[in-house]
């Protein structure tokens, strides 16, 4: 086998491995990740607002997590978005009205029991 055959035997065995790689849910980026909105970030800089990542202990129902967000004076409704593997939440939330802590806890008592949310990152991207 020459050079060339190698080297495209070794290319195919790498590409077969890297469609394989999956998020295993468990770090902090991958739960991020399954929520992060490009849009969402940009918009949140631009206004001074912060995004607030959290992890989510309990079912992940997309429209009753924005329903609670739409109670909590200083949340961003429109900007919540879930996952449900890995079980995440991301929303906006105004600074000046509003506490990313005191935004999930908010968030957490308007959800009602069987949910836990914990805060694993906060922050917006530059403008």
């Amino acid at each position: 086998m020459d050079l060339l055959q190698r080297f495209g035997v070794l290319s195919a065995g790498m590409l077969l491995c890297a469609a394989q790689a999956h998020a295993c849910g468990v770090c902090v980026e991958d739960k991020m990740a399954a929520t992060y909105d490009h849009a969402v970030m940009q918009r949140a800089s631009a206004e001074h607002k912060t995004v607030v990542f959290c992890e989510v202990r309990g079912a992940v129902q997309d429209a009753r997590f924005r329903h609670a967000a739409s109670r909590v004076r200083g949340i961003d409704a429109g900007t919540v978005r879930t996952s449900s593997e890995p079980a995440a939440l991301s929303f906006v939330v105004d600074p000046r009205v509003l506490g990313p802590e005191d935004a999930i806890a908010k968030l957490q008592d308007a959800l009602g029991p069987g949910i836990r949310l914990t805060r694993i990152m906060t922050g917006t991207s530059a403008p």
